[in-house]
């Protein structure tokens, strides 16, 4: 359950952002990305059907964040990332940087069986997600539910600190 306050702040978020009213929205903890000072959220809307859920960050506790550019990914990532795996990497560069936004990170084969199959029949290799030892460079594949289209997604800090993307259509 979602504390009282925590979820206003989430749904003034969604009010900004979306124009939603905050009664309604529902707010969802992600439980399995929380990572220290850091809890991260999945708001819907209750009343409209929408094919879409927005996700939120609270750092510290305090500071709201959703989704945006390689700056927010990379503001969430210096905040929270401290000893997380790639898997943990790959979720929130996802759920947060507005040129992915959504998908399935695809983690190990039991993630989407029938995914995997369609990988070794089309002799392209799965790689869970890895991270390099400088936490500089991300490598995962990600699915598209909507398209059924896997890509293999690169997530790179650049010089200046943010978050660069690139994708390329796998399958």
């Amino acid at each position: 359950m979602v504390e009282t306050n925590v979820q206003q702040k989430i749904a003034e978020a969604a009010h900004t952002e979306y124009g939603w009213n905050a009664n309604e929205v529902r707010v969802d903890e992600v439980e399995r990305l929380r990572r220290r000072a850091c809890s991260f959220y999945t708001v819907a809307h209750t009343v409209r059907p929408l094919s879409y859920q927005a996700n939120y960050g609270l750092l510290a506790g305090k500071e709201v964040i959703g989704n945006g550019d390689g700056k927010v990914v990379a503001k969430i990532l210096d905040s929270c990332a401290a000893d997380a795996p790639a898997e943990w990497w790959a979720e929130i560069v996802t759920r947060f940087h507005r040129d992915l936004g959504a998908g399935i990170v695809l983690v190990d084969e039991s993630t989407r069986p029938d995914v995997f199959r369609r990988l070794k029949e089309a002799g392209k290799p799965f790689t869970p997600p890895t991270l390099d030892p400088a936490r500089k460079v991300l490598r995962y594949l990600l699915l598209d539910p909507e398209t059924n289209v896997v890509y293999r997604v690169e997530a790179k800090r650049t010089p200046g600190g943010e978050i660069e993307i690139s994708k390329s259509e796998m399958l």
